[in-house]
């Protein structure tokens, strides 16, 4: 369903990733573990082009596009493909819970406001927020606007969500909340690529998990395969900092 074939990205001198390949199922839940500076964040925003990689290949469904030729028709339509869940939230602070999932809907896909409407209203109560329709981002809780933000991202129907520290941000009594409607989003068979730190809901909801140091993926595999038997001296000092009980 989507491929991305080397993938290279300089900052100047600083080559922060070194040829990175992936290629992701449908349905399937991938988790990129790894230190601070290993690339992870930068990978997933060159996905969408968030940041511009200097060469390498990405392929959303049947159609390839060059990272360093793409042209801005093909950098949208594959956008509409994606749907992207920052660290910060990024909602609108004067819309409300409503009106942040309907805009992606309204502005970028052309569905009618009607059905837009009737679309946030269903995924307000599907995230469990279905009182919250008219507060404003600043009368949320963090969890909440988190929810919100997870909720625009699957307004469009999207082929796969890339989540970035989604509770980076959060306080530890609000991860539980973020992280119950990503295990759902999955129930739901939507595939996700999910930058995360959170290492029991990359152990328990992962269908493979990606262990990234240096611009490069140094290891990969099952969740089992990682946390329990890890290969690589690289993978086992970082995995040996915390603590995950295994089914």
């Amino acid at each position: 369903m989507i491929e991305v074939k080397a993938l290279h990205k300089r900052f100047n001198d600083n080559e922060v990733l070194k040829g990175v390949d992936l290629a992701l199922q449908p349905g399937e839940v991938v988790t990129i573990l790894g230190p601070s500076g290993s690339g992870k964040t930068t990978f997933l925003r060159c996905l969408n082009f968030l940041e511009h990689a200097d060469s390498g290949a990405i392929k959303v469904d049947q159609d390839w596009v060059n990272f360093n030729q793409a042209t801005s028709q093909e950098v949208m339509a594959l956008r509409r493909r994606m749907g992207m869940v920052f660290q910060n939230y990024a909602l609108f602070l004067n819309k409300t819970a409503r009106q942040n999932i309907m805009e992606p809907m309204v502005l970028v896909h052309k569905v009618s406001p009607t059905e837009a409407y009737d679309r946030a209203t269903q995924l307000l109560q599907t995230i469990g927020l279905g009182a919250f329709g008219d507060y404003y981002p600043a009368q949320l809780s963090g969890g909440q606007q988190q929810r919100i933000g997870i909720a625009r991202a699957l307004a469009v129907h999207p082929t796969v969500l890339l989540f970035d520290e989604p509770t980076a941000a959060l306080d530890p009594e609000l991860i539980g909340e973020v992280l119950k409607v990503m295990k759902a989003v999955k129930q739901a068979g939507v595939a996700m690529i999910v930058v995360t730190h959170e290492m029991q809901f990359a152990y328990e909801v992962s269908d493979r998990v990606i262990f990234m140091a240096d611009g490069a993926i140094v290891e990969q595999g099952t969740p089992q395969q990682i946390f329990e038997s890890p290969k690589e001296a690289r993978t086992k000092a970082f995995l040996s900092r915390f603590k995950v009980r295994y089914a």
